[in-house]
């Protein structure tokens, strides 16, 4: 709801984005669930809702990915950058690389998410385990944000990673040069 408020200020260029959906169709439906189950049946749902809510998360980013060619760091890099910095070759590997990275980052969580449940339900879960599963469940958000907004980005904008590029991408790099020879990327 929020985003859309920042879409109508003009603060982002598009909305609603893969996570808004993902959001409001995870969360809407585990309040359902939560207003129409019987108690002792949430009881037995309860410590899956990391799965329910991280699987939703991986689920939708892949459906986006791979019905409506909506890649998820695509949405976000539009409001950074210029419709002709999105179509550089260096721009397509970062969305693509980090879109790849929270698709398995979001269903590596709901599976540790899924062990904990398991364990909890059969009773075999003692209480430091299961903080160290969700510790390390919520530790892959945290490396994932990490790499895909500030590591990666600063690794393939310096000489090594920019010649990494020029040599996996040489013909697109090429390409996008001569369609854009004004641009300040082609002089770099």
């Amino acid at each position: 709801c929020l985003s859309g408020i920042y879409y109508m200020m003009g603060g982002t260029k598009v909305w609603p984005k893969i996570m808004d959906i993902s959001f409001l169709s995870t969360f809407g439906i585990l309040t359902i669930l939560a207003w129409s189950l019987p108690a002792d049946t949430l009881r037995n749902i309860i410590p899956f809702l990391d799965v329910f809510i991280f699987g939703g998360f991986a689920l939708s980013i892949g459906v986006a990915w791979a019905c409506f060619k909506l890649r998820f760091m695509e949405q976000f890099m539009l409001d950074d950058v210029s419709d002709v910095e999105l179509s550089h070759p260096t721009t397509q590997h970062l969305i693509l690389k980090g879109t790849q990275m929270y698709l398995i980052g979001f269903t590596l969580m709901a599976v540790i998410a899924a062990v904990n449940g398991a364990l909890s339900i059969t009773g075999n879960n003692t209480n430091t385990l299961r903080i160290i599963l969700i510790v390390v469940e919520y530790s892959i958000l945290g490396i994932m944000m990490t790499i895909s907004f500030w590591l990666y980005p600063a690794y393939i904008t310096s000489e090594k990673g920019m010649k990494m590029i020029s040599e996996k991408y040489s013909d697109e790099c090429a390409a996008w040069e001569a369609a854009n020879p004004d641009h300040e990327w082609s002089k770099l």
